[in-house]
């Protein structure tokens, strides 16, 4: 996949987020996300308020991908607003449903994660994955922006 098309990519879910604020705040939150399969499927979700909690976008595509095609094949990518979670004792971590991004992502042995802004309240010690930030400065400058508003 060339940077091109993950940054296009990334315009979509981007507009997911500013589409889901419009519609319901207090439910979709501020991060998409979508897997992408060697096939060229793509299944994209934003993160989801489930009681007090958050169910991370990256947990909705995932679960959405595997309802609709079954298993996700270990070539498959994953393209992110920001940057996968991975702490597991922080306010991250107590304010979302399951375990962190980075365990799913690693788990299901995924390589290539691209996103539009790293986060820089992650560390990346434990990623299997090698998380390749936008060169686009317009996009990550988006990205990050629609992030702050929780970082």
């Amino acid at each position: 996949m060339t940077a091109s098309e993950v940054d296009r990519i990334l315009i979509k879910l981007c507009d997911m987020i500013v589409k889901g604020q419009r519609t319901n705040p207090e439910k979709y939150g501020l991060v998409a996300a979508c897997v992408v399969d060697p096939n060229g499927d793509i299944v994209a979700k934003t993160s989801l308020k489930q009681g007090d909690k958050w169910v991370h976008a990256e947990h909705n595509a995932i679960e959405a991908y595997c309802n609709k095609h079954g298993d996700v094949p270990q070539d498959s990518i994953i393209i992110t607003t920001l940057s996968p979670c991975n702490e597991t004792h922080d306010k991250t971590a107590k304010q979302r449903v399951g375990v962190s991004c980075t365990d799913i992502i690693n788990k299901l042995g995924i390589k290539k994660v691209y996103c539009g802004y790293v986060d820089p309240t992650q560390d990346n010690e434990h990623n299997q994955f090698k998380c390749h930030e936008t060169n686009d400065a317009k996009l990550k400058k988006l990205c990050k922006t629609i992030s702050d508003i929780f970082l």
